[in-house]
C-alpha cells in the first residue's frame, strides 16, 4: 500500500481517512468519524430542513422549492458517504488492485505510462478540490454581505439575513443569534464539501489508473505483433497471453468499480435532474435579489460542473476500451504463430465490447448523457419561465 503514500494517492487517502472512508483506518476511529458526519448531516442539518418545508408548505412555495433543492443537496452528499460505507468492502478490493499493479508492473515504459495517467488522476483531484472549495466559500461568505453593508453603509433598519442553509433552529432573534447560526452552518457546509471532495475525486483517480492499464494493454498489442519478435520461441504468443490477463484484470477492476458506484449513481443522477430543474426555476424566481441570484446560480452551475466531472473519467474509459478494439485488428497480426492469432481473435471479440461505467445498468457515464440531462433540465426551466 506503499503506493498510497506518494503524491499521486496521498491527497485521495488524506481526504478518505478524514471522512472515515479509509479501509484500512481502524475501527475505533471509523466509528467516531462516521458517527460526526451522521449526527452533522442526518440530524443537525436533515431535519431541519424537513421543519422549514413543512412550515413553509401551503404558504410560500417559493421558499418550499428552495428548502427542497437544498434538501436534495444535502441527501445526495450523505447518499455518497453511505454508499461508500456500504461498498467499503468492494472499494478496499479497489485500493487492493491498485497497489497490486504497481507492484507486478516493472518494464520501465509500462511504468511511466502508469505514472503519466496517475499524474493526470492527482491534477483532477487538486483542480476538483480547489474548485469546489473556491465555489463553496463563495457561497458560504455571500451571506455574509447584508452584515458587512449594514456595518459600511448603515440603514435605518438592519437589512435581511441570509443563512447557509436556512434550517429551522427555532430562534428568536435573527438580528442578535445571526452570528451563532451563521457558525452552526459553517461546520455541515464544510462536511459536506470535504465529503464530496473524498469521494468523486478518488472516483476519478480510480478511473484513471484504469486507463493506465488500458494504455499498456495497447503498449502490448503493439508489442506482440512486431517482427523483431522471435517466432521459433513463440515470443508474440507468450506476450499475448500476458496482456490478456491483464485485459481480463481490468476488466474485473471496472466490474468492481460499477458495482460499487452504480446503485449511487443511478440515484444521483436522478437526484441531480431535480436538483438542476428546482435550481433553475429558483434562479427565475430571484430575480430582482442580486445576492440570492447570484448564490443560486453558483449552485446551478455547480451541479453541471459536478455531473460533467462524473461523466468524463466514464467517457474516457469507453472512449479508449474502444480504441483496443481497432488496435487489436489494425496491427501485423500476420506476423504471429497461428495459435497466437487465435488468442487475438478472442481479445478482439471481447474488445468489441466496451468498458463502460453505468448508474444501474440504465444509465452510461458518458458526455452524451450528460448533455441529455443539462437539455432536459433547462426545457424544464424554459416551460416554467413560460407560464410566469
Amino acid at each position: 500500500m506503499e503506493i498510497f503514500d506518494q503524491h499521486y494517492f496521498s491527497v485521495n487517502k488524506a481526504l478518505l481517512k478524514s471522512t472515515g472512508l479509509w479501509p484500512y483506518e481502524s475501527r475505533r476511529r471509523k466509528f467516531c468519524i462516521r458517527t460526526f458526519i451522521n449526527l452533522i448531516l442526518g440530524v443537525f442539518v436533515i431535519f431541519p430542513q424537513l421543519v422549514r418545508i413543512y412550515n413553509y408548505f401551503g404558504v410560500n412555495m417559493d421558499m418550499v422549492l428552495e428548502h427542497a433543492a437544498i434538501l436534495l443537496f444535502i441527501l445526495t452528499t450523505y447518499l455518497k458517504f453511505l454508499t461508500s460505507v456500504y461498498y467499503e468492502e468492494k472499494l478496499k478490493v479497489v485500493y487492493d488492485n491498485i497497489a497490486k499493479n504497481w507492484q507486478a508492473i516493472k518494464d520501465e515504459n509500462e511504468v511511466n505510462i502508469l505514472s503519466q495517467y496517475s499524474e493526470s488522476g492527482w491534477f483532477l483531484t487538486i483542480s476538483y478540490i480547489m474548485y469546489i472549495v473556491i465555489a463553496a466559500s463563495a457561497y458560504s461568505l455571500l451571506p455574509m454581505a447584508p452584515v458587512l453593508l449594514d456595518m459600511i453603509d448603515p440603514l435605518n433598519e438592519t437589512r435581511p439575513r441570509l443563512y447557509i442553509l436556512g434550517g429551522e433552529y427555532f430562534i428568536v432573534d435573527n438580528v442578535e443569534d445571526y452570528g451563532k447560526v451563521y457558525a452552526f452552518e459553517l461546520v455541515p457546509a464544510a462536511v459536506t464539501v470535504w465529503l464530496i471532495c473524498a469521494v468523486d475525486s478518488m472516483y476519478a483517480a480510480s478511473i484513471e489508473h484504469c486507463l493506465g492499464l488500458l494504455a499498456i494493454v495497447k503498449l502490448r498489442l503493439q508489442m506482440c505483433t512486431q517482427p523483431s519478435c522471435d517466432s521459433r520461441k513463440d515470443v508474440s504468443y507468450r506476450l499475448i497471453v500476458q496482456l490478456i490477463r491483464l485485459h481480463k484484470d481490468i476488466i474485473n477492476f471496472t466490474d468492481i468499480l460499477e458495482s460499487s458506484y452504480s446503485s449511487s449513481f443511478l440515484i444521483l443522477v436522478g437526484v441531480n435532474v431535480l436538483f438542476l430543474s428546482f435550481e433553475c426555476i429558483i434562479v427565475l424566481t430571484r430575480f430582482g435579489q442580486t445576492m440570492e441570484l447570484i448564490r443560486y446560480s453558483m449552485i446551478m452551475v455547480g451541479i453541471v460542473v459536478h455531473l460533467f466531472y462524473l461523466s468524463w473519467p466514464g467517457q474516457k474509459l469507453t472512449d479508449l476500451s474502444i480504441g483496443l478494439f481497432q488496435d487489436a485488428y489494425l496491427n501485423e497480426w500476420y506476423t504471429c504463430s497461428t495459435r497466437a492469432q487465435k488468442l487475438l481473435n478472442l481479445m478482439i471479440l471481447r474488445c468489441s465490447k466496451p468498458c463502460q461505467l453505468t448508474a444501474g445498468g440504465i444509465y452510461v457515464m458518458n458526455f452524451s448523457n450528460f448533455a441529455k440531462i443539462v437539455k432536459t433540465s433547462m426545457s424544464y426551466m424554459t416551460v416554467f419561465a413560460s407560464f410566469r
